[in-house]
């Protein structure tokens, strides 16, 4: 069994499961990758029950008999930290204990240090000296300084301490781990002093089949020069969920000043979370009602992409580090990335030459990038251009092809390491 602990819930309603639509792929995209490998796939997380509109996320039913993952729900996660560690910690860690004992690889991370519901997962296949596979996907121990950085004094100290809390842990687990997946450059070199077996992944769940094709991206590009020539509107788009931290507010802002700029601007924003009410006030007290919608959550996959391929670039104003998997969906439909100047949107800037760069923290510079790309549309031409041949590099076959090879050889070593084992070389190279 390849067992996956994870924090984030599954939603039950009786006997069905939900999962929200982009994790369900990404579990296919695993699933897919080991080919039964390792056995079953198998997913322990907590849950809540089903309640489809007071969720971010846009949910799809999981049947766990036609899709061959196993799943094995938990504690209700809408409790307290307190609670957690009076109440529920006890359970997960014996049902952790029970499925480790059935894995042959712990796949686990780390999110939160005041319920490390993953990482006592990768803990627990340590423990058991099960091989094991830690991710890390966004630089938590900077996006938590960034995040608080102009809060109260003790605000910033318990930043501060939760910051190098986060950091040990981290470093801990890169060190003992069988594999480590960690997400950019910037988490590579924090790490690599430290690291046993880091390797870096992206993990997208773009298809090849997701992304727009060349006489449908050069059609829309010569109808996007037509447009820019005729002062319309330059359209972009955000797809993710509405939580502050995602900088939705800043994005507003500056699309209302490139637009008194005599900059024309639309922004359609995808997606749901507990900063829709506050976007929708902003919107109207910008008075941006004509050139901004909200259009609610859409489902992961074809739907979604078929939204993006109607857009001219991806707006992305992040308040700290983050690294999105929707850049390399905007990326699939030929859409570059317009985004604050944060170390991995500066990292895709120089890998990939499909992102325009904004400054975090000065509203006018940024709405001036903006009317600087409208008026050179040869640039933006350019960057689309770049975006789709960066998602035919990204592809979720390729990253996921690369892990899942990285696994087995991890394995293999883990395995000689404790008693010595079969050669799985040829079973390495079976999926190159």
């Amino acid at each position: 069994m390849y067992l996956v602990a994870i924090h984030i819930p599954v939603y039950l309603d009786g006997a069905k499961t939900y999962v929200g639509t982009d994790w369900l792929q990404s579990l296919r995209l695993l699933r897919n990758s080991l080919g039964g490998r390792f056995g079953q796939v198998a997913v322990i997380a907590p849950s809540r029950p089903y309640d489809p509109d007071n969720t971010p996320l846009t949910l799809d039913r999981l049947d766990v008999h036609a899709e061959e993952i196993e799943l094995i729900p938990s504690f209700d996660n809408r409790c307290r930290s307190r609670e957690y560690w009076l109440r529920h910690r006890r359970q997960w860690r014996e049902q952790l204990r029970a499925a480790v004992k059935r894995a042959q690889v712990v796949h686990a991370g780390l999110d939160d240090l005041y319920r490390p519901i993953s990482y006592e997962g990768f803990l627990e296949g340590r423990q058991q000296r099960v091989p094991t596979v830690f991710v890390q996907d966004t630089d938590i121990a900077l996006q938590t300084i960034q995040l608080n950085r102009h809060r109260a004094l003790p605000t910033r100290l318990r930043a501060s301490l939760y910051s190098r809390v986060y950091e040990r842990c981290c470093r801990s687990a890169v060190a003992t781990a069988s594999i480590s997946l960690l997400k950019g450059s910037a988490l590579m070199n924090r790490y690599a002093e430290y690291q046993r077996n880091a390797k870096l992944f992206h993990d997208t769940s773009i298809a090849r089949e997701d992304i727009i094709s060349a006489p449908e991206l050069e059609l829309r590009l010569e109808k996007l020069s037509s447009r820019l020539a005729n002062r319309q509107p330059l359209r972009l788009v955000y797809c993710g969920r509405l939580t502050e931290r995602k900088g939705l507010l800043d994005s507003l802002k500056i699309i209302a000043l490139a637009n008194t700029a005599e900059t024309p601007m639309e922004l359609d924003i995808i997606g749901h979370g507990e900063q829709h009410d506050a976007l929708r006030q902003q919107i109207h007290a910008l008075g941006l009602s004509s050139c901004v919608r909200m259009l609610g959550r859409v489902s992961y996959g074809s739907e979604l992409f078929s939204k993006l391929r109607c857009y001219d670039g991806l707006l992305f104003t992040p308040l700290a580090e983050d690294t999105p998997r929707m850049i390399f969906d905007g990326y699939a439909a030929g859409l570059p990335l317009i985004a604050y100047d944060i170390d991995y949107v500066v990292e895709r800037e120089a890998e990939e030459k499909a992102t325009w760069l904004i400054p975090q923290n000065n509203f006018s510079v940024a709405a001036s990038r903006l009317s600087e790309l409208y008026q050179n549309g040869r640039k933006l031409v350019e960057l689309s251009r770049n975006a789709k041949a960066a998602a035919e590099y990204h592809t979720s076959e390729a990253w996921y092809q690369r892990r899942a090879t990285w696994t087995i050889e991890a394995v293999q070593r883990h395995r000689h390491q404790l008693h010595g084992a079969p050669d799985l070389h040829r079973l390495a190279c079976s999926i190159n």
